[in-house]
């Protein structure tokens, strides 16, 4: 893959189905401060983000965060950290493919229902699936062709949406008995779906040209366009919509109401391009995180076997999208999306505190982060304060998942590797 290829994928990453369906719960948490809280939880996840770009910068395998864990702190924490970035991706992607008919409800008024919804989900998987088994090539050339799409109807929206925008909303205070800081928190932690997503970048960093430079710069460039982008969709959002915090579809229906059923319509198309763009980079990265946890020998080689003519691990492919699948009949997108907050802390929590030991244990990075351990320290910090937000249920969810994932390893580690007696 390019760098063409690897921004794509960070774009298709970050922006999804979240930023056309999230605006009204972040509104409904943090009130007119909205568009602040935005700009809150985005500046963590450039901090977290400029912490990857220093760790790719080591690697040129498949495998992301779980391998900058499991440099910097052996085996065990990186086993539990790719095993929480396979099921972060897991729950988001369930939570897209399911989301897919929501959007396209607007335009497809029978997709209203749950049951066609999930008919669709399942479909996507399955397509998408399919193509990433021929090569990645594909599956790159697909999501770039969406990131760049996607775009366009945002674009239109923010840029036509600014004139209509009235600017006494946005001079609102914190929803009632809630402080600044609360609002922030919660307002950020409800759009931490949309803004997750640019640690696919570096998961197929093995497949990448010169990815030391690549991975880097793309992660940079998606991050910094994503979040200026969403904060300018916030705004617009709040300021045209006529009930900002009931919003169902909220852009489509902020564009309706700003300009005319067309802009509404408009945008749904595009709420639905962005949602399929999103499946296809979650598509491709997924598979291989469940590959390179195969490779390195903490699951059974059988995950990491790859198709002998497009040389694509098609068994961890086959096993992602029946996951994937089934996760999108059983939840909703506002129930997968809240799983996945919660599990997408665990890869980067790690990647972070991993900035300083691998500096000290493997040497320079090709990408060096300035002042220090300031950014690794901010980022940490700023992970922690949004934890806060996790509801009991999902943080339970979350450490059940861990602890399946180590109990696999462990079970692989004991019964897996011990040869067979008689078999010569």
């Amino acid at each position: 893959m390019t760098l063409l290829d690897c921004v794509g994928i960070g774009i298709n990453g970050i922006i999804g189905t979240g930023i056309f369906l999230l605006p009204a719960r972040v509104f409904r948490d943090a009130g007119a401060l909205s568009w602040a809280a935005w700009l809150a939880i985005g500046a963590v996840c450039l901090l977290v983000g400029l912490c990857f770009c220093e760790t790719s910068g080591r690697s040129e395998r498949n495998g992301g965060p779980y391998l900058y864990a499991r440099d910097a702190f052996g085996r065990w924490v990186g086993v539990g950290v790719g095993w929480m970035a396979l099921a972060s991706n897991f729950f988001a992607y369930g939570a897209v493919a399911r989301a897919f008919g929501r959007n396209l409800s607007f335009l497809v008024p029978p997709l209203n229902r749950s049951g066609p919804q999930i008919a669709l989900a399942i479909a996507l998987i399955g397509g998408l699936a399919a193509l990433n088994h021929r090569g990645i090539r594909p599956g790159a050339l697909t999501s770039d062709v969406f990131s760049g799409a996607k775009l366009i109807p945002i674009l239109l929206f923010v840029g036509l949406g600014l004139l209509f925008v009235d600017w006494h909303r946005l001079a609102l205070p914190a929803p009632a008995g809630k402080s600044t800081v609360e609002a922030l928190k919660l307002g950020g932690f409800a759009a931490l779906f949309a803004c997750t997503g640019f640690e696919y970048v570096p998961v197929a960093a093995g497949e990448t040209e010169n990815p030391r430079r690549n991975v880097p710069l793309a992660l940079i460039f998606a991050l910094l366009g994503s979040m200026l982008l969403y904060v300018l969709v916030q705004i617009v959002f709040m300021g045209t919509h006529p009930d900002p915090g009931a919003a169902d579809k909220p852009l489509a229906e902020a564009a309706a109401a700003f300009a005319g059923p067309w802009a509404g319509g408009f945008v749904a198309v595009g709420s639905v391009i962005s949602s399929f763009g999103y499946l296809t980079a979650v598509a491709l990265v997924t598979p291989r995180y469940l590959s390179a946890l195969s490779e390195n020998g903490e699951l059974p080689p059988l995950f990491a076997r790859t198709h002998p003519r497009f040389g694509t691990p098609s068994v961890a492919i086959g096993l992602c999208a029946l996951v994937c699948a089934g996760l999108a009949v059983f939840a909703d997108f506002d129930r997968l999306a809240d799983l996945n907050n919660a599990a997408v802390f665990a890869q980067y929590v790690p990647t972070c505190l991993a900035v300083p030991v691998l500096r000290r244990t493997k040497g320079a990075s090709a990408f060096h982060l300035p002042l220090g351990p300031t950014i690794p320290v901010l980022a940490t910090l700023g992970c922690i304060l949004f934890l806060n937000g996790i509801k009991r249920a999902d943080a339970v969810f979350s450490v059940a998942t861990l602890a399946v994932g180590l109990v696999l390893h462990a079970v692989w580690r004991v019964f897996g590797r011990r040869p067979v007696l008689g078999t010569g």
